[in-house]
């Protein structure tokens, strides 16, 4: 009687073990998703501001600033959304404010006052938040994951129900861009 007791117990406490384990592997990820949210919120923060200052520079480009606000309402509206949702509004934003900033590479005018430049700094530092709070939740997606496959703990997480968590991936248009060869172009150097 006391040997099924000690294997009942040593059953139990390893099956809180692994519970314990992967509640808090869950809850990194949902704390690492948190974290990309209040970095994705940021930047659809600044670029009202950025819109603003821009316009006030120069009136005639609405339709640009436009297109750029939409973009950011739909970046907005995803982000208590599903992954996938979160992903595509983001890759939308990403190639709206890439295409922004060369327009305004093109137009020296536009940037002629100092507010652009502070509020283009500001998203660039943004943009290196977002990649690190990225990269912290992929981080901790892929513990989740791992614990999720391997065993024993696996054998809890199926009787408990727990379900993978998606990683935060690059859309195809970002992977694109990502695997681009820059062109480089040196003076004096020979085609």
């Amino acid at each position: 009687m006391t040997t099924i007791l000690i294997i009942v117990l040593v059953l139990f406490g390893g099956f809180v073990f692994f519970q314990n384990r992967l509640a808090s592997a869950r809850n990194s990820v949902l704390n690492g998703f948190s974290g990309v949210q209040v970095q994705l919120k940021r930047r659809h923060d600044l670029v009202p501001a950025l819109v603003s200052a821009a316009r006030s520079a120069i009136a005639q480009e609405n339709r640009l600033f436009d297109s750029i606000l939409d973009v950011r309402e739909k970046a907005v509206a995803a982000l208590n959304g599903r992954m996938e949702e979160v992903q595509e509004a983001e890759a939308e934003l990403t190639a709206s404010l890439r295409s922004f900033f060369g327009y305004t590479e093109d137009h020296p005018e536009i940037t002629s006052t100092g507010n652009i430049l502070e509020l283009q700094k500001q998203l660039e530092e943004t943009e290196d938040q977002i990649s690190a709070a990225r990269r912290l939740y992929n981080g901790n997606v892929e513990r989740y994951n791992t614990m999720l496959d391997a065993i024993p703990s696996s054998w809890v997480a199926a009787m408990l129900r727990f379900e993978r968590a998606d990683f935060f991936a690059l859309s195809d248009a970002e992977r694109k861009h990502v695997e681009a060869v820059p062109a480089i172009d040196l003076p004096g150097a020979q085609a």
